[in-house]
Parts: structure tokens; sequence; C-alpha cells
């Protein structure tokens, strides 16, 4: 479908006012500043183990600090490049419940609830929204029909149609908000209508 017939015109600005960009700006650089924390954290810690006590050698201390180092760097980098993706549209075609089984090292598995809901994107290809031992409030959220938008770079998604909802969710917090707020009642940031 031609760009111009496609009907984006429920989607919200909000998305790239300077306000909404700035605590994106913000958000990415408390993440890198805790990644390279972290990253340096496990070597550090353990260099300091192996230096005052006996019960761990001072290159063993060395080698699992820095593997757990790089694990964390490994993580902080796909997590960023994940952050880079296009945003992109689609509608919901499915909602499923599943019940899961978890079984504890020491007894019986304990069974939660796996909330999905089956996205396919306007380009084709499916994508799916699984809340695990929540509420599952996207799955509450939206409906069979309804076209989404996926923010990457916040990781969550916008509704096309808010005209019939009662709440509304903060794209940078999560929180569940009452849909006549205009900005979010625990972070104060606008809220994507």
């Amino acid at each position: 479908m031609p760009e111009e017939e496609r009907p984006l015109v429920g989607w919200s600005r909000v998305a790239d006012s300077p306000e909404i960009l700035e605590t994106i700006r913000k958000n990415k650089r408390w993440s890198l500043g805790f990644a390279l924390f972290l990253t340096l954290l496990f070597p550090a810690g353990f260099l300091i183990a192996g230096l005052v006590s006996d019960a761990m050698p001072l290159n063993e201390a060395l080698i699992i600090g820095s593997g757990l180092g790089f694990f964390m760097l490994a993580i902080s980098l796909w997590r960023f490049a994940k952050m880079k993706r296009r945003t992109w549209d689609g509608v919901v075609v499915k909602k499923l419940e599943k019940r899961r089984y978890e079984r504890d090292d020491d007894g019986p598995s304990q069974s939660y609830m796996e909330y999905i809901v089956l996205i396919r994107t306007d380009r084709g290809k499916k994508k799916k929204i699984v809340e695990r031992k929540r509420g599952g409030e996207m799955y509450d959220y939206l409906e069979i029909g309804e076209r989404v938008r996926y923010h990457p770079v916040l990781e969550t998604y916008e509704k096309y149609d808010k005209s019939k909802d009662e709440v509304i969710y903060c794209n940078v917090c999560r929180r569940r908000n009452p849909i006549g707020n205009d900005r979010c009642e625990r972070c104060k940031n606008l809220l994507f209508k």
C-alpha cells in the first residue's frame, strides 16, 4: 500500500517532540553510564576479591571478573543496537494465553501464565509481544484488528486509535495512566496521544 494511502492520522507527534527526544538522550546516557559501570565493576570486584581472599586465586578472579565484564558489555551493546532499529507499524492479528511451568531446584514446578500478542507488520513480518508472570498489560490493552506502532528506542507500543480507551500507557516508563492525562503520573513525560 502506498505511503499516502495508509491511515497514519492517529499516530502521536509527541515521539518527535524536543521534550521526548531530550528524555531519550538522557535515558541513553544513563544506560551507557550504567553499562560501563557494570562492565568495570565485575573485573575490579573480582580483582579485589583475588587480592584479599585466599579462597579465590588471583588469576581465577581476573578471568571470572573479565568474563563477566565482557558479558555485561555484550548485553549492553546488543540492547543499544536494538534501539537503532526503525519504527514499524502493524496490525494485531491474534492473542494467545498459555500456561507455562517453571521448576525450582528444590521444589515442585510452579505454573504461570504467558500472554502473547501477535502482530503482522505493514511489510508482512510477524512480531510478537510476550508477557510473562505479569498482568499482561499489552495483552489486555491491544485488541485484534487494532493498528499499533513500535518505538524501538523506547521499546514500547502506541495504538493508532485511542478514542475508545479509558487508559493509556506511558511510552517512557510504561505506567498506566487515565486517558484524560496529558502527562504521565509517575515520570511527568508527555503521553503519546
